[in-house]
């Protein structure tokens, strides 16, 4: 085996585990000699109790609809901009201004615009959301855009392909990668920017209970929300979005081990 290849997945999860079980032994070793650091124990009871409480659940599940729908709304819209500018350079100009605005503007100052104008309401989140991970879809989309192979797209039209055709089997298996770059960025990026505008105007969610810990001075609160906060993204990239990405570019698996298969050759 070389030295470069791939860890397996049990290794891994070893070395994850093992990383888990430092930090956990450091916390134990040194919470007593911090004035800032809460008992291990104690933060363990906190979160029994709060697994143990309806309300958690709310929060968590009222925090990934908010994800979820900016997300949708934000990409939608990114969509249809990217293909807009591509098609004319007239829309190209009319969007680039705005694009190029909403990628440099601060996250946290963007979320309190989209609340002061839409009020602390369900919208202003999912408006916030969507602004600030739209130009980095659209940024990546026009980079597959003008990846695309001409050659690909001319054959498809001596073939007779339809656009639809050309869409579903040539264009956007070319940009896949592209899309999924856009989708890896924006998820990370959404769930930050979801927590940020529910601490400014929501009364559920993780970011409202953010919130209420640090009003009331809540450590261990405050850091068992934390650890479910990072559960969920963990659990959204590994069992929603890589089981995902495997499965779409699963012709890249077989491609690869039908070029390295062996070509038998006769000798005359």
């Amino acid at each position: 085996m070389s030295s470069d290849s791939p860890l397996r997945p049990a290794p891994r999860i070893g070395l994850i585990l093992g990383a888990g079980a430092a930090l956990l032994l450091t916390w134990q070793l040194t919470w007593d000699l911090t004035d800032f650091l809460p008992a291990p124990a104690r933060t363990l009871e906190t979160a029994l109790d709060l697994l143990n409480t309806p309300d958690t659940y709310e929060d968590l599940g009222a925090t990934v609809r908010r994800l979820v729908v900016g997300l949708v709304l934000g990409y939608a819209a990114a969509v249809v901009v990217a293909l807009l500018m591509q098609i004319s350079p007239w829309w190209n100009r009319f969007f680039g201004p705005a694009v190029y605005v909403t990628v440099t503007a601060p996250s946290m100052v963007v979320s309190l615009l989209c609340l002061m104008v839409f009020g602390l309401s369900e919208v202003g989140v999912y408006t916030s959301v969507a602004i600030v991970v739209f130009p980095f879809v659209v940024i990546s989309l026009d980079e597959g855009v003008k990846a695309l192979d001409p050659k690909l797209t001319e054959m498809s039209r001596i073939y007779g392909f339809g656009p639809l055709t050309r869409i579903r089997h040539v264009a956007i298996p070319e940009m896949a990668p592209y899309l999924f770059s856009a989708f890896r960025n924006v998820h990370a990026l959404g769930w930050k920017i979801v927590v940020i505008a529910e601490l400014f105007s929501q009364q559920i969610g993780i970011g409202a209970e953010y919130k209420r810990a640090y009003g009331f001075f809540e450590l261990e609160r405050l850091v068992v929300w934390t650890f479910f906060f990072i559960v969920m993204i963990t659990v959204a990239e590994y069992v929603i979005v890589r089981p995902l990405e495997r499965r779409v570019f699963r012709w890249r698996a077989t491609s690869t081990a039908t070029a390295r298969r062996p070509v038998a050759v006769t000798v005359s």
